[in-house]
């Protein structure tokens, strides 16, 4: 059972691509936070896997994003990727450059992913070195670009969060919440730097109360963790 605040925006969205004559959907996923149990009202976007009997053309598209309007969480866009079974169980593991067509989304797939409607458990291409793969250069990724993280709490939290969950997946396979994962890397890191994890995981929790007098700490702890997680991987 979905709660309101995921079940009336998709449905909203289902009901728009209807008015629209862009319905006749064979199933709709719902990926990300939600489907492993780490739903946060601060932080999480709605990420739908929606399988049609053919990729959209150009002119629906146009239809497809304004539907997806409904989607929108607190100015945060949403992901949606329209696929339809043969690209879900014949494309690429290692999944597009953009989008969310990612070896992330594919594993959420095979076990995770909320079916809204269509069938529990879709035939999905995924190859779990590709995702170790993908997580280890997602990861460099973020580290090359640490002096860019915004100073501000809710900018830092969802990065250093999502590095953590890259560094495990890269590591072990595994697919974690973003909390979890922030919980596992505590190990992975020198003891000065835990609190920026512990920070995060509480924040996306719904903590209101921070371990920093201020951001400009919190974002060299981020940067520093995010560093360290790399080392850790690649030892």
């Amino acid at each position: 059972m979905l709660s309101a605040s995921l079940e009336d925006p998709i449905a909203a969205y289902l009901r728009d691509l209807d008015r629209r004559g862009l319905g006749g959907l064979e199933a709709v996923y719902l990926v990300g936070g939600p489907a492993v149990g780490d739903f946060s009202a601060r932080q999480s976007n709605i990420d739908l896997v929606v399988v049609r009997r053919e990729e959209p053309d150009p002119g629906q598209r146009a239809g497809l994003r304004r539907a997806e309007r409904s989607l929108v969480r607190a100015g945060r866009a949403p992901g949606v990727w329209y696929a339809t079974w043969d690209a879900i169980a014949d494309g690429s593991p290692a999944g597009s450059a953009t989008g969310l067509d990612t070896p992330l989304t594919r594993a959420l797939l095979t076990e995770e992913a909320i079916a809204v409607t269509g069938p529990d458990w879709p035939v999905v291409a995924y190859d779990e070195d590709e995702y170790r793969r993908w997580c280890r250069r997602r990861l460099d990724d973020l580290a090359a670009g640490a002096d860019g993280l915004m100073v501000l709490r809710r900018g830092v939290v969802p990065l250093v969060l999502q590095a953590a969950r890259l560094a495990e997946g890269a590591a072990t396979g595994r697919v974690l919440s973003k909390s979890q994962a922030g919980e596992q890397a505590l190990e992975l890191v020198p003891r000065h730097y835990r609190r920026i994890l512990n920070d995060a995981v509480g924040y996306r929790r719904g903590a209101n109360t921070s371990m920093y007098w201020g951001p400009f700490e919190r974002k060299a702890d981020a940067k520093e963790v995010i560093r360290h997680l790399v080392r850790a991987v690649a030892a």
